[in-house]
């Protein structure tokens, strides 16, 4: 049996960790003729995810037991690259031991990448390197560097859409390593599960979700998510319908300008925050749309989910994934930023008549069949060779 790694150390809850457990999932139910997938805990990161990967069967290989990981706050700038630096330190040696020991057949890699690439530069291991790109990465100098050095180690690179592998093809060193592969995002059995699991919710936000009619956002309170540009449309969008709400599901830094924007602009009392929920596509198959107002993303896990869920779809076309997935005709698309793009995208929705939304619903859904689990180990089976 093959044993393949993934090492995906993060400081806060972001898609890549879900991609990282479907994509495990995904190899241990259909390749397990020949492969075995098992996560790397590089310093006790990975202990709130226990519960679901022990009822996945997923294993996991703890390189550092005994770490403070978890004790100390990861969140900002200067925080968050203290708790890179204590990854990349605490973990060198432990990491370096287990590939020359253990020499799994490979080692898939997300984020923090840093660490190995550096470890394969200076040691020639038995152990195959594959780089999963997760977003479009900047190529800064540092990082240019680094993996130009290490492209000689590297036995793939997987990139999550096809406008990334255009836009990293352009650096010769990495063009004939480059491979399209999306992420397992839809889980069929999992949506069909939660068709009948109803959910706990105040009175207040029940009666909304379930009589009144409502856009909904989903992800973190960050920069990347644009929420503020969002909030600042409103007004204008309750020219367009006085009567939607707007619900908001996530939680991060950003949440205090959040309120308080959504407080100056006197619109508070159409806003609905909900902090986490383990059941997406309750609100997907409840709202009106799903809208996604980010500056970039690659490709969207919630767009990809509302899509399969039969969610009307209104995206920005931030690189790296809506529009090539959206096109001109699967839901509705606006430029980036731009509030008049924006407004005119709402305003061509709540206009359309019912058969052109349909029409739109049919042809999106019919595009992500390449995000379901066995699509993503079909495309896995040909990288592993």
């Amino acid at each position: 049996m093959n044993k393949i790694l993934y090492w995906s150390p993060f400081t806060s809850k972001v898609a890549t960790v879900k991609s990282v457990i479907n994509s495990v999932e995904a190899i241990n139910k259909y390749l397990n003729d020949k492969y075995k997938a098992v996560i790397l805990d590089a310093v006790n990161e990975w202990h709130d995810y226990a519960q679901e990967l022990n009822e996945k069967n997923i294993d996991v290989i703890h390189l550092n037991k005994n770490s403070i990981f978890n004790s100390f706050k990861k969140d900002g700038f200067i925080k968050s690259r203290i708790a890179y630096f204590y990854i990349f330190f605490k973990s060198l040696i432990p990491l370096h031991n287990h590939l020359t020991s253990k020499k799994p057949k490979y080692l898939i890699i997300h984020l923090i990448t840093s660490l190995p690439l550096l470890m394969f530069i200076f040691k020639n291991y038995e152990t195959k390197l594959i780089l999963r790109v997760s977003g479009l990465p900047k190529m800064t100098f540092i990082r240019k560097i680094i993996w130009k050095l290490s492209s000689k180690k590297i036995y793939k690179i997987t990139c999550p859409t096809q406008d990334t592998f255009s836009d990293l093809s352009k650096f010769s060193f990495l063009k004939d390593k480059l491979v399209v592969l999306k992420d397992p995002i839809i889980k069929c059995s999992e949506i069909q599960k939660s068709k009948s699991k109803d959910l706990i919710l105040s009175p207040s936000i029940k009666k909304i979700v379930s009589e009144k009619d409502f856009f909904l956002s989903i992800g973190r309170f960050t920069k990347q998510k644009n929420f503020i540009f969002y909030l600042k449309c409103i007004p204008e969008i309750l020219k367009l319908n006085k009567d939607l709400y707007f619900l908001f599901i996530g939680q991060g830094e950003d949440e205090e300008i959040f309120f308080k924007t959504a407080k100056e602009l006197n619109i508070s009392e159409r806003i609905i925050v909900i902090k986490n929920t383990d059941n997406v596509h309750y609100f997907m198959k409840k709202s009106n749309c799903l809208v996604l107002t980010s500056l970039w993303e690659d490709p969207g896990f919630v767009l990809v989910e509302a899509g399969y869920n039969n969610c009307q779809v209104i995206t920005s076309d931030c690189p790296n994934g809506p529009k090539e997935i959206i096109n001109d005709d699967g839901g509705y698309l606006f430029k980036s930023n731009n509030s008049a793009s924006f407004l005119m995208s709402i305003d061509n929705f709540l206009k359309d008549s019912k058969s052109k939304r349909v029409s739109k619903k049919i042809k999106l859904k019919k595009r992500l069949k390449s995000f379901t689990f066995f699509h993503h180990s079909l495309v896995l089976r040909k990288i592993l060779v």
